[in-house]
């Protein structure tokens, strides 16, 4: 008995010591699988105590892109960042420490833990909801991409573009209208789904030849209607029928999720690639198997609707299909009003002469963008038209 009463006495001190200091300190713990990391080493790094420290870490950041002949090419420009370690600072008037560590395994994990004396969890709390604010007001006018990781285990936000609007996208008259009133439509019923039993996700094909804006439309989709794009390779290596299913299960919310050229990777129900492990019934659990997620929309894309087979288009799996074919006389005038809006009249002759879906908006758009000035594109289309013809 005393022996166990020892053991005790031993342990009391560091118990006390322990309640004491979860009375008196409160931390946060962030690791690098969250999505708020990111955001919050951002925020790190802006502070004056994370500008100035003396112990800190250097990257290499992408290289920009320069706009003139002077700007550098060959020095991208340097990132720093307090290093893995213990750091003491002051924030707002409060002594605030944090812990960095990096532990390696199977993957790379980085976690932070952020402490502060006197202080309340809510204080901690309100902290760390103006890094997300921040970190969303940066993205606001972005587009938000997210990729599968090297393990193909979850998905990593990968890039952020400028937004661009539906409209941006020349396409066939109406079409850009008929798909945003769509998903608008489908995200406004979420309760009106659920009473009548159905599973509340959406699909879309987008076919047609190869040029006519298909890739472009589901990126200026998600932009418009503020959604975070997941683009989803069927080749990668890593993905199998069950991490496919999982990672549909656990896109970010508000996603819509691009699949492109479908028919490069099933012909019927024939794989057309060797590096996928990934089977046709596998890829149809995925997409609207009973653990499939609700609130996400899939967009398909294929140059060769023919080749694929009619179970992965049926109602249900698609719910729209909409043609992206070869420009119309009056996408080519749209185009063509963007790069020369002051030839209104000519671009109008000349919209008159096209042999209707004679050339795909990537060819004219390329055409535009070789010509020095408007005559020279006048000519390299009418050389088009004239080839189309033969």
């Amino acid at each position: 008995v005393v022996g166990v009463v020892a053991a005790w006495l031993r342990k009391l001190p560091g118990a006390v010591w322990s309640q004491l200091e979860r009375a008196i300190i409160v931390t946060a713990t962030l690791d690098s699988r969250n999505d708020l990391f990111p955001a919050f080493v951002t925020w790190l790094n802006d502070q004056r105590f994370g500008q100035r420290s003396r112990w800190f870490t250097v990257v290499q950041a992408p290289a920009e892109v320069a706009e003139d002949d002077t700007a550098p090419d060959d020095a991208p420009p340097l990132k720093y960042s307090p290093a893995p370690g213990f750091h003491l600072f002051w924030y707002r008037q409060r002594l605030m420490w944090m812990q960095r560590e990096i532990a390696m395994n199977l993957q790379v994990v980085e976690t932070v833990h952020l402490s502060a004396l006197f202080t309340s969890r809510r204080t901690m709390e309100e902290l760390l909801e103006s890094v997300a604010r921040h970190a969303g007001e940066q993205r606001a006018h972005r587009l938000t991409l997210y990729t599968v990781d090297r393990w193909g285990e979850d998905w990593r936000m990968a890039d952020s573009k400028p937004r661009r609007s539906l409209d941006s996208v020349v396409l066939d008259e109406g079409v850009a209208q008929q798909l945003h009133d769509d998903i608008h439509e489908f995200f406004s019923r979420r309760e009106w789904y659920g009473q009548m039993g159905i599973p509340w996700r959406r699909g879309y094909l987008f076919h047609g030849p190869p040029g006519t804006g298909k890739t472009s439309a589901a990126y200026a989709l998600a932009a418009e209607l503020r959604l975070k794009l997941c683009a989803l390779s069927l080749a990668n290596p890593k993905l199998n029928d069950n991490t496919l299913a999982d990672l549909l299960q656990r896109t970010p919310p508000r996603s819509l999720i691009l699949i492109e050229d479908i028919d490069a990777f099933f012909s019927a129900r024939e794989k057309q690639d060797e590096r996928m492990h990934i089977s046709f019934s596998g890829l149809l659990n995925a997409l609207d198997g009973v653990g499939a997620q609700e609130g996400r929309i899939i967009v398909l894309t294929t140059n060769h609707r023919a080749r694929l087979d009619p179970a992965l288009i049926r109602p249900g799996r698609i719910d729209m299909e909409v043609e992206l074919g070869l420009a119309s006389a009056k996408q080519l005038a749209q185009l063509m009003l963007r790069f020369h809006p002051t030839a209104a009249e000519r671009i109008a002759a000349l919209a008159r002469q096209y042999p209707d879906k004679s050339l795909s908006p990537a060819q004219i758009q390329q055409m535009l963008i070789g010509a020095d000035s408007f005559d020279d594109a006048e000519a390299a289309l009418r050389s088009a038209f004239a080839h189309h013809g033969r």
